[in-house]
């Protein structure tokens, strides 16, 4: 099942959607179709996550303001010493405005992260990007 502005700190915080590919969906653009290929194409609704307008921003809490001192200083030097985190300011910003971001976590192969990329892209999806296990690079 697609899982829909829930909690992915649920856990534990979630610095970063560690091995997903994410892309971000500007307001008024239906996910629905997208959602329905990546299903034919082998990435079942329980890989998918979809965060949505300003709920899905209050749950993903990319600042950490509901996690405490800890998660807060973290996101401070990230801040600092990180380019993630434009991505971040970029994310919060597209669901605030009423947009969504799709968060898909394929098995792990460069050659299905890549696909998802795609069918991301193809979908009209900008700022793709996988966040790998040691490098979080953008996909063109």
């Amino acid at each position: 099942m697609i899982k829909l502005n829930r909690d992915p700190h649920s856990g534990g915080y979630a610095y970063l959607p560690l091995k997903g590919v994410t892309g971000f969906f500007g307001p008024g653009v239906e996910v629905l179709t997208l959602v329905k290929e990546l299903d034919a194409a082998g990435y079942a609704g329980d890989r998918i996550e979809i965060f949505h307008g300003s709920k899905g921003a209050e749950e993903l809490d990319l600042e950490g303001k509901r996690h405490g001192l800890w998660v807060r200083f973290m996101r401070g030097l990230e801040e600092l010493f990180s380019d993630e985190i434009i991505l971040f300011h970029r994310a919060d910003e597209i669901l605030r405005s009423g947009g969504s971001v799709v968060a898909v976590f394929p098995h792990g192969h460069e050659s299905e992260w890549r696909q998802v990329g795609e069918i991301l892209k193809r979908h009209g999806a900008s700022d793709v990007t996988h966040w790998g296990k040691w490098i979080v690079e953008s996909i063109i």
